[in-house]
């Protein structure tokens, strides 16, 4: 039976909020969900939906997020400034601090079943930053080690003071590095790289890396906005953790080549890496190369993803290889390498 909840994705048109848009159409009408998007947004992700009902605006607008929340009781935050390229705390602090509070502003004067925020394992800071991760789960302490870390954790404290001061329903997600088609980060500049023959495994490839299928998180997504918990976070990512080696092996595989052969150390990919910076700082040319991106590809990092498991039955179906067989394919279908 078909869900007559009145839904609002925030961040409809970007790559998760458009999966998840895909899945809650399964379980109920375009006419049910609010799509907000930001102003002057691509749409090239949501273009296989009729007429879907869509609110352009901005989340640090307040009259914006006004017109977005009338008659919803279900809101699935996804809106947020996700690059590390911002040069003050202040850009990441407006979009993803003050716009979730615009969005809790409007929750005081209404009755919402659930607020879904989508957080980030940032919270607890990155490997490039802190180090290897090994099976992390909620209880870790929050140790963010960048702009985008510490405005997600303000954004979690926002709505856990909400329910605190109102009893405002919330789940908070933080997913894995996420994968699938239609991503254009760093899975996606790896797929380009091994297809244009660019791409070397720095250092040995056997540290482990923790990714989690775009399908798997909106699965996971929507049970958190089902359930009838009245507060929980949760770690979301795959069955399992993979090495570089392992991880760079799929990926070529699934668009029809052999795994890279060229190994490079990691002195040696720091000290190139440091050179592009040097490069982009003054030319203001950017390289898929940096010594963050360097130190994340050569540090281990997965999570304890049991809680989920526990409270919300939640099991990732998709491990790596498939997948990357299905990313690979529709990478190579659409033209995107």
């Amino acid at each position: 039976m078909a869900s007559n909840r009145k839904i609002l994705i925030t961040g409809a048109a970007g790559f998760i909020g458009s999966h998840l848009v895909d899945h809650l159409l399964k379980k109920t009408d375009i006419s049910n969900l609010v799509l907000f998007v930001k102003k002057g947004e691509t749409m090239d992700n949501l273009q296989h939906l009729i007429k879907p009902n869509v609110i352009f605006g901005d989340i640090r607008n307040k009259d914006d997020v006004k017109r977005a929340v009338v008659g919803v009781d279900t809101i699935y935050h996804l809106a947020a400034k996700i690059d590390f390229d911002g040069k003050s705390y202040r850009e990441y602090e407006s979009v993803n601090v003050e716009g979730t509070k615009n969005l809790i502003d409007e929750c005081r004067k209404m009755k919402i079943k659930k607020f879904v925020l989508f957080s980030s394992i940032g919270v607890y800071g990155l490997p490039a930053g802190i180090g290897q991760i090994r099976n992390w789960n909620e209880k870790h302490a929050k140790t963010y080690t960048n702009y985008y870390g510490r405005s997600k954790l303000e954004a979690e404290e926002a709505v856990i003071g909400a329910s605190n001061e109102f009893g405002l329903p919330y789940s908070i997600i933080r997913p894995a590095s996420v994968y699938g088609p239609r991503e254009k980060g760093p899975t996606y500049q790896m797929y380009k790289a091994i297809k244009n023959g660019r791409f070397a495994v720095i250092g040995k490839g056997d540290n482990l890396m923790h990714y989690v299928f775009v399908e798997d998180l909106v699965k996971a997504t929507i049970l958190t906005g089902n359930s009838k918990r009245k507060t929980g976070d949760y770690i979301i990512a795959g069955p399992k953790a993979n090495t570089l080696n392992e991880v760079t092996k799929n990926v070529a595989e699934s668009i029809g080549l052999s795994k890279p052969s060229v190994r490079i150390p990691v002195w040696a990919a720091l000290l190139l890496a440091h050179v592009f910076g040097t490069i982009t700082s003054i030319a203001g040319i950017k390289f898929p190369l940096y010594p963050s991106r360097v130190k994340t590809m050569t540090t281990t990092y997965f999570y304890d993803i049991s809680k989920a498991k526990k409270e919300l039955n939640f099991v990732p179906k998709v491990n790596f290889k498939k997948g990357t067989r299905v990313t690979g394919k529709w990478y190579l279908e659409n033209n995107w390498i």
